[in-house]
Order: C-alpha cells, then sequence, then structure tokens
C-alpha cells in the first residue's frame, strides 16, 4: 500500500510527464509500476523495502551536499536520506541511440546469448519480430563480421562488451565514424572491430533504425528515471566511505596567447587563459544487452558531447543490460575508480618513494600482467579499487545478500594474481580507515608508508587455501542440475517456508519487498493476499478493541486479501502458474463463504472447475467440496 506521502509525490511528480512504452515491452522494467498502459517516471509505491533502495523518490536532492566539520577539517558528506543527485557530481544516466543501434545491429548479427539460460529478454525477442522482414544481405553480412571477430575462449556477453564500447566512440547516426581526433586513441581491443562501422551505417539507413530507436530508447529512458535514486545511493555511500569528494573539473596549464612584437611595432602583451578539462561518468541502459551484465570502459573518450574538452582516461562509461532488480555492481566500482583515480595521482610522488620495493614485489608475481610490471600508478590504483570494492561489498552484505568473506579473499586473490600486488594490505588497511572515520586523503600516505612488503610477498599461503575452497563449493553448485536461482526466486522461496511454517510476520516484508521490485509477481502478490487472509490484525486480536471495530478490521483485511487474490490471478501465467490461478479462485471463494457471500463463492469454485483436474498441484478436489457446501474460515488451511 502506498502512503498517503508517497502518493502526494507521485502526483508531484507525474506533472512532468510520461513515457510511452509498448505493452509488449512493459516486462523489460519490472521494478517499476505501470498504471493503465502507462509507465510512469516513477514508481508509485516506492523502489525497494531494504535499507539500500527505500524510496525511488523519497527525497528529491540533498539540500546541503558538504558540511565543513570545524576549521580546516575534510568535508564530510550529510544528508537524511543518504542520497546525493547523481548530476551534481557529473554523472549522467540516460540511453544512447548509437549504442541501441549497434547492440540491434550484434542482436541481428548472432548475438543470442542471455545469461544463464534464460529466454531472451522482451525487448531483444521484440527487435527480432521488428527485424524479421530485414534485407537478407545485410543480415549475411553482420553475421559474417560476427562469427569472423568472436573471441574464442571469451563469455559471449564480454565479448559483446567491445561492439557497445565501440558504440560510444561513434558519432551520433547516420555518421556512426570516429572523429580523426580521437582515432589514435582507440583501444587496442577495439580495432579489430573498426570495419564494422561502415555495416552499422548501412545497418541504419536500410533497416529502418531511425524509426525503431524512440520505441527501445524509450524503454532505457524509464530505466534511467529508475535508477537515478539507487544511483545517488550507491554515490552517497562512496562519498560516505571515502570522506571525500571526487575531482570533476581537471585544471590544465594555462594558454597564452601573444599579441604585438616587433613586426608590428607595438609592445607584445601577454594574454593567459585558463582551461579545465570536466570529468564525467555516463550510465548508460542498454535493453538490448545480455540480462544482468554491465560493461565498464574507463579507456575510452565518450562522442556524446563534443564541444566539452576531454581526454581519454576523463570519461567513465558503464553501459547496464535490463535486470529485475537494479544492477549496482558495475556503478560501484565505477564509482569506486571516478573518487580515487585523481587522489592516486596526487599523492604518486610520494607512492613513488616506494617504487623499487613496488616493483619488485610485483615481479615475485608470476601470472602479474606485463602493464603492472611498470606501472606504480597501475598496482596502488586497482589495489585500492579493488580492496574499497570487496569492503563495501561485506558492508552491504550485512544487510542483504550472500557476499562473506571468503568470497572477498577470493576476488582479492584474482586480483593480487593479475598484479595488484598491494590488495590484501589496502584491504586490510581500509578496515581502520571505516573505524577512525577521517578522510581517505589524509589517510592515503601513511597507507602505503605502512606497508610490509616481505608480508605481501607471502600472501598466496594465506589466500591459496581460500581459494580452493571457494572453488570447490562453486564447482559442487555449477554440478547441480537445477539452474541458480535469481534473488527475486530466492525470496520467493523464502516466503513460501514462511507461510508454510505459519511464520507470517516474517513472510510479509519478504512479499513487500519482492513487489516493490515487481508489482506484477504473481507469486508474491498470492503469498501476501495469503498472510493476510489468515493473519488477524492488532484491532481483531486486542481484547479491549469494540467489537464494531474488530468486525471493520476484520473486513477490511479481507477485502483486501480479495483484491490481491485478483490481481494474482490477472498477473499469473497461465502456463507455468496455472495451480495459483485454480487456487486463486478456490481461496477467493473460501474468503467470499466466510463473508456469507455464498452465490459469489459457488461462482469462483466455478471458474476453478471450469479450469479442469489435470492441473498439477492444482485445486480441483477443493473447488468441489467448496460448491458442495459452504467453507468457514475455521476449516481454511491456506
Amino acid at each position: 500500500m502506498c502512503s498517503d506521502k508517497q502518493e502526494k509525490l507521485t502526483t508531484e511528480t507525474r506533472r512532468h510527464g510520461e513515457l510511452s512504452v509498448p505493452p509488449c515491452l512493459r516486462g523489460e522494467i519490472p521494478f517499476i509500476y505501470i498504471p493503465d498502459g502507462r509507465l510512469t517516471r516513477f514508481h508509485r509505491c516506492g523502489y525497494l523495502s531494504n535499507d539500500m533502495f527505500k524510496s525511488v523518490f523519497s527525497s528529491l536532492l540533498i539540500l546541503s551536499l558538504i558540511t565543513m566539520v570545524g576549521a580546516g577539517q575534510k568535508p564530510v558528506i550529510r544528508g537524511e536520506e543518504g542520497f546525493v543527485s547523481p548530476s551534481e557530481l557529473n554523472v549522467r544516466i540516460a540511453p544512447d541511440v548509437r549504442t541501441f543501434v549497434v547492440m540491434a545491429a550484434l542482436n541481428v548479427a548472432g548475438f543470442d546469448y542471455e545469461t544463464g539460460g534464460q529466454e531472451l529478454s522482451p525487448a531483444r525477442a521484440e527487435l527480432r519480430r521488428d527485424l524479421a522482414n530485414l534485407d537478407p544481405a545485410i543480415k549475411a553480412k553482420l553475421a559474417a563480421f560476427y562469427k569472423s571477430h568472436r573471441r574464442p575462449n571469451v563469455e559471449e556477453a564480454a565479448d559483446a562488451g567491445r561492439y557497445a564500447a565501440l558504440s560510444l566512440l561513434m558519432n551520433q547516426p547516420p555518421d556512426f565514424r570516429i572523429s580523426e581526433r580521437i582515432q589514435d586513441d582507440v583501444p587496442e581491443d577495439l580495432l579489430p572491430l573498426m570495419e564494422f562501422i561502415p555495416l552499422v551505417q548501412e545497418f541504419y539507413l536500410k533497416g529502418g533504425l531511425r524509426e525503431l530507436a524512440p520505441k527501445y530508447t524509450a524503454v532505457g529512458e524509464t530505466y534511467a528515471v529508475a535508477y537515478r535514486r539507487p544511483v545517488g545511493e550507491v554515490i552517497f555511500q562512496m562519498l560516505d566511505y571515502f570522506r571525500t569528494i571526487p575531482e570533476t573539473i581537471v585544471n590544465m596549464r594555462p594558454f597564452v596567447v601573444s599579441s604585438g612584437g616587433e613586426k608590428s611595432g607595438k609592445k607584445e602583451k601577454a594574454k593567459v587563459i585558463e582551461r579545465t578539462r570536466t570529468r564525467q561518468v555516463f550510465i548508460i541502459h542498454d535493453p538490448l544487452s545480455a540480462i544482468d551484465t554491465s560493461f565498464l570502459r574507463g579507456d575510452i573518450l565518450n562522442q556524446k558531447e563534443d564541444l566539452l574538452v576531454r581526454r581519454v582516461g576523463d570519461d567513465y562509461n558503464v553501459i547496464i543490460g535490463p535486470s529485475v532488480l537494479p544492477n549496482l555492481s558495475g556503478i560501484r566500482q565505477t564509482m569506486i575508480r571516478f573518487v580515487i583515480d585523481p587522489l592516486v595521482e596526487r599523492h604518486l610522488k610520494e607512492s613513488l618513494k616506494y617504487k623499487d620495493e613496488i616493483v619488485k614485489l610485483v615481479e615475485t608475481i608470476e601470472s602479474a600482467s606485463k602493464e603492472y610490471r611498470s606501472s606504480v600508478y597501475l598496482v596502488i590504483r586497482e589495489s585500492l579499487a579493488q580492496a574499497a570494492g570487496a569492503r563495501m561489498r561485506l558492508i552491504e552484505a550485512r544487510r542483504a545478500g550472500a557476499y562473506k568473506e571468503d568470497d572477498a579473499v577470493f576476488d582479492l586473490a584474482q586480483a593480487y594474481r593479475g598484479g595488484a600486488a598491494l590488495v590484501f594490505h589496502f584491504y586490510e588497511a581500509l578496515a581502520g580507515l571505516e573505524q577512525v572515520g577521517i578522510s581517505i586523503e589524509d589517510f592515503f600516505d601513511e597507507m602505503v608508508a605502512t606497508t610490509k612488503f616481505e608480508k605481501e610477498a607471502t600472501r598466496p599461503a594465506s589466500f591459496e587455501p581460500v581459494v580452493a575452497r571457494v572453488e570447490a563449493a562453486r564447482r559442487e553448485a555449477a554440478s547441480k542440475p537445477s539452474r541458480a536461482l535469481s534473488p527475486l526466486a530466492e525470496k520467493i522461496l523464502l516466503s513460501d517456508d514462511h507461510i508454510r511454517n505459519r511464520r507470517f510476520a516474517e513472510a510479509r516484508p519478504v512479499l513487500e519487498e519482492i513487489l516493490a521490485a515487481d508489482p506484477r509477481n504473481a507469486r508474491a502478490l498470492y503469498g501476501l493476499a495469503q498472510v493476510l487472509n489468515l493473519s488477524p490484525s492488532a484491532v481483531e486480536q486486542d481484547p479491549q478493541a469494540d467489537e464494531d471495530d474488530k468486525i471493520q478490521a476484520q473486513y477490511d483485511r479481507l477485502n483486501r486479501a480479495l483484491k490481491l487474490y485478483d490481481s494474482a490471478i490477472e498477473n499469473a501465467s497461465p502456463q507455468s502458474e496455472a495451480w495459483l490461478i485454480q487456487w486463486g479462485h478456490v481461496l477467493k471463494g473460501r474468503i467470499l463463504d466466510f463473508q456469507e457471500f455464498r452465490g459469489d463463492a459457488i461462482a469462483e469454485y466455478e471458474k476453478a472447475l471450469k479450469m479442469g483436474d489435470n492441473i498439477p498441484n492444482g485445486a480441483y478436489k477443493e473447488a468441489l467440496e467448496g460448491k458442495e457446501r459452504p467453507y468457514t474460515q475455521k476449516r481454511s488451511g491456506g
């Protein structure tokens, strides 16, 4: 149920307009409320009910981003809602038509990978229908290129991420070319894909992509609006954890313009022009990527805003695929780097005092990548980024999730093996930062200076047993025939277990969290209806309450349960959830019998009987019994 405050705020936000999304794509954004065929810009009843995502729009903006605490002290982030507006820190959240066109071409070319063997997302399935009549010659050329450039031993979703990255180097359609001024800075892994660009141009011009683009970018726009709140919360967590703010403007060497001189006969004058560059984060939602995937690139210059003076390394790009719950891991890692990269550069001179020790340490790691062996900056940067990411995941896991210390050690070990040789030292040092509450700026030099390089060289002896244990556990899990459950499926099973054991108070918040993420989840609607049906309210259980109040409270509770059963029946799949539809009619009939609406109850039982007696786990027998004689609440078992 929405609170009055939330309903009022929803009314206010609707003044900003709505986004039309085709019915075929509504399933693409499952955590956004969809009323009457229209997709509003905000979730009507909040975002997620856990601590991290409590409301999509519970606040508009922290009025004061930074509060200075005492003279000379570092800034401390404050805000009642734990939210910082992304635009305050140059974080742009939006779809990109270039990415849509390139990924559409890739899907036509044969990219049909989907995470965990799931069915294609609604947008990808719809795209295939929209492009069913594409010129076979164009399709053949795209398919041939994709097949010939598929990298062996690389997961297909990760391989496809190169094409998404390539799209951000391009000019806007219909041009799609890469500007000459950045052609020398194209990353090495994208160079083999340059010949894909003329195929994209032809695909766009002859495949009707200009007309299709609004349909799919509307989905991306809606994702962008829905992500604003959780991204703002991630930003707040970054700033609060590091107790500093990222550098969004980089001061460049001033440009000096001279005029006059001997030839002109005038005294030479010099004009100093101050120059700056802007650092930005682009979060791009792509409905044509695989489900629950994200691709991070900090080594390309996004051509989206040509007028800004920027260099490669100033832009941080995250491309996010469709998801049921907000996919924030890639965004979190990007924001960590956005905060720490300039900080590491500022302190590099001090860090270089330990260059010999760091280089020697990396040389002891046989598997370290070549670039780590010659870059102290890279070793420190990646060690700090990976260590901070692991610590933040553990902090989040205290509230929800399955990430444990062994998982953190496993992830840190992979970073260490790659060359991030200080990752374990930084991981332990950051625990101290969390306790003392000072800025990473003040803590950084001491953190590097206190490194015991002999100890770091022996780290494999301590982490190898943990890595072996985690790998064995994961192999065992992978060998099981059942596919790994999604977070929502796990919550459904948890709520089922609570209801089965009549732990209704524990089941209710789990179900409400599911419905905050997916308001049309039939299983959750059905479960919450059961909870309401079987859980007398506080008024009903209060021996001091007025009898009329008790009757009214019971009536309201059961009516809410009836409406939830209606919603569950409406949203259930006739193929996979026929049992739920049949049981929904039976349980509605039982409530109506209890309320002495016998005629309405019989109508529900008859609807269940019409579905037949061959539904697995169905309620045909119960429907027959209900039709034969009235059902009372005392007899209710579900």
